[in-house]
């Protein structure tokens, strides 16, 4: 099989396709032969040992759609043939072929597409813990969301409209100004043009957001906290200026009691029972035509330093894929 291959902690660019071993998939496995595997920021901290899951050799990558070629022993309740999506924490999806835990896979309905079912996997199940479980997001709530034509952000953005939120979106662009405004978001904001915490203030007449959703880490968390309403919610989801790894919680009172929270995927996708109800949920609102992902750049196998390269330097929208052959 062909598979993007890390010998070493490193520039995203020494990433390299090479013919390797086809896997066996163990107990409870089953073995993916990939149509399309999803981009991630995570996956940069991964190649560039940033962010390390694994030492090299390995194959990045956390999540990918495709045919189910084989069963490993024990599986049951799916069968070869079956079209499926996955997300597997232990990299190893840019590959035309992976072996994955079968409980961490989920068909893919017949209406759904590929490209959908991966936008929807990572992406897609962090926006909806983030708008069910973080916080409650319903009709009459204020939220900004940082990042907002990103991979999560844009999602983001449409489930709160959805439910009748109202959404101040950050962005780093005025590409992405136009593509947020596309999404429903009532107020965007340009941080390169705009001080955010002034334009938030503005918008919301110094009360703040009802919960924030912070993709950026150590660059605006302290904004972040100060764009939070009295005894709303601060909500550090993402790390892409750098995590945070000291904060001064008397900032949590002097801005007004606020709540604050830094939730990861695992602990919302814990058994094959939050897989699927997770990803049905997001199906179902894609059907309804209030979920639409927005594919950005797509590249092939080979091109996976290019994604990653375009994707730590901010240069994406939406969801970014890569296409096996």
């Amino acid at each position: 099989m062909r598979a993007a291959v890390v010998r070493a902690f490193g520039p995203v660019d020494a990433v390299r396709v090479e013919e390797v071993s086809t896997p066996e998939p163990r107990t409870g496995e089953i073995l993916v032969r990939t149509s399309v595997a999803g981009v991630n920021f995570a996956d940069v901290g991964m190649v560039t040992g940033a962010a390390p899951r694994t030492e090299p050799p390995f194959v990045p990558g956390v999540e990918a759609a495709g045919v189910v070629a084989a069963l490993g022993p024990d599986v049951e309740g799916i069968a070869v043939g079956t079209r499926v999506v996955y997300w597997h924490p232990v990299p190893g999806a840019f590959a035309t072929v992976a072996a994955v835990p079968a409980w961490r896979a989920v068909p893919i309905p017949d209406d759904i597409t590929d490209d959908v079912a991966v936008a929807l996997m990572v992406q897609g199940a962090t926006a909806h813990y983030l708008a069910n479980d973080s916080f409650a997001l319903g009709a009459g709530h204020t939220c900004l969301i940082y990042a907002a034509a990103g991979g999560v952000g844009h999602l983001l953005v449409q489930i709160a409209v959805a439910r009748g939120a109202r959404v101040i979106a950050t962005v780093g662009s005025e590409d992405k100004v136009a593509l947020a405004r596309t999404l429903g978001a009532q107020v965007v904001i340009n941080r390169g043009e705009r001080d955010v915490l002034e334009a938030v203030h503005e918008a919301t007449g110094g009360a703040g957001a009802d919960v924030v959703y912070d993709a950026v880490g150590a660059a605006t968390i302290e904004q972040s906290i100060a764009a939070t309403r009295r005894r709303g919610t601060c909500v550090l989801y993402g790390a892409a200026s750098g995590p945070v790894t000291t904060l001064d919680t008397t900032l949590l009172q002097r801005a007004g009691s606020i709540s604050f929270t830094r939730p990861g995927l695992g602990d919302y996708l814990r058994d094959q029972a939050e897989y699927t109800a997770r990803m049905s949920d997001l199906f179902a609102l894609h059907r309804a035509g209030q979920l639409v992902p927005h594919i950005g750049n797509t590249w092939p196998l080979e091109g996976v330093p290019d994604a990653l390269e375009e994707m730590a330097a901010g240069r994406t929208t939406g969801k970014v894929l890569i296409r096996m052959a």
